[in-house]
């Protein structure tokens, strides 16, 4: 995958690049690694909304709620020694698809790191 804005160039490491590896010109990117991609001559934008559904399916998640900024910085979570023990493995496959969501959805970061160290004992 590469991209260029200056169309001789980009012909050029082409044609080189097809001639030092065994390659196909598969034409414009629309999808790559989850990340649906849509270019345009204002820009190139990335987007999940497709892996979110995913997940949300995978994980059996409906009718949520959206917010727009899931938590506030600095806010801080405790353990809940007498809570409820819920599957680990589990919740570490709901943080890990999240991680993975952060690629493109850099407001949810700080949200996915917190919860993220309780992926040991999570309650």
């Amino acid at each position: 995958m590469f991209i260029g804005n200056c169309t001789v160039m980009f012909d050029e490491f082409k044609k080189s690049m097809m001639n030092e590896f065994e390659m196909n010109d598969l034409g414009m990117m629309h999808y790559f690694l989850g990340i649906e991609i849509v270019q345009s001559e204002s820009g190139i934008f990335l987007s999940q909304k497709k892996y979110v559904g995913e997940i949300l399916k995978i994980f059996h998640i409906h009718d949520c709620n959206f917010a727009n900024t899931p938590v506030e910085c600095g806010f801080k979570l405790f353990k809940d020694h007498e809570g409820k023990k819920i599957n680990s493995t589990l919740y570490k496959q709901i943080v890990g698809s999240l991680m993975y969501l952060t690629a493109t959805r850099l407001d949810i970061m700080y949200s996915v790191s917190l919860i993220s160290r309780y992926m040991e004992n999570p309650t």
